[in-house]
């Protein structure tokens, strides 16, 4: 008898609630993610183009075709990081 009353009192602790598959990950670890599998996807990509031999002149074409926007987007991204990495510079700070 004794040895089952020891063995209810280790059994009757509370148990781990277990919790939701995205409550632990957080935002920018799953935009890491996210970002590192996109860049892999174009890695191979750019490999296919090479092995096909069509690399320079996909890349020419699409830099004439699209040059405008590539280079507003470029823009817009560099502002938006600069901006960014100041304000995370000046939070950290103070």
């Amino acid at each position: 008898m004794a040895e089952t009353r020891a063995i209810k009192k280790s059994s009757s602790k509370k148990k781990k609630q277990k919790t939701a598959f995205l409550e632990n990950i957080s935002f920018f670890r799953l935009l890491k993610v996210l970002f590192l599998i996109f860049l892999s996807l174009l890695i191979v990509y750019l490999y296919y183009l090479h092995t096909k031999g069509t690399l320079i002149s996909n890349m020419a074409s699409l830099w004439k075709l699209h040059k405008k926007v590539i280079m507003i987007i470029f823009g817009f991204v560099s502002y938006s990081l600069g901006v960014f990495y100041l304000g995370f510079r000046k939070g950290k700070k103070g």
